[in-house]
């Protein structure tokens, strides 16, 4: 019963560390700049010749705000802004109570604000 339950907590355990795991879905620029530790372009590469499987992240630079890959054998920097990053290192969470609602004086604007799901306005 013991070991029953030790394997169950650590295969939970296992899966919720997983679930946190950043990984780049898709490289979104073209060319893909790949970066020095410091932020400096190095190289780059086309977006034909990046991978197309996801692709994890190792490490995140806050300071820097960039993200540290495995590409072709070698450790690099790429910039996030150029990445589709899952789950999104930054998410910003709006009360709807704070979001601005419409007004009549802004009949001439002809765009749409989308508040998300959470919010029914």
């Amino acid at each position: 019963m013991t070991k029953t339950l030790i394997v169950l907590l650590v295969v939970l355990f296992s899966q919720e560390v997983r679930a946190d795991a950043h990984t780049i879905q898709a490289f979104l620029a073209d060319p893909v700049a790949v970066l020095d530790e410091q932020g400096k372009l190095q190289r780059e590469i086309a977006q034909k010749d990046a991978p197309k499987q996801p692709v994890p992240v190792l490490h995140y630079n806050q300071a820097l705000d960039l993200v540290q890959v495995e590409l072709a054998g070698q450790k690099v920097w790429l910039d996030p802004m150029d990445l589709r990053i899952e789950p999104p290192f930054h998410v910003t969470d709006l009360p709807c109570q704070q979001v601005p609602k419409s007004l009549a004086s802004d009949s001439h604007n002809k765009s749409t604000l989308g508040y998300g799901a959470g919010c029914n306005q």
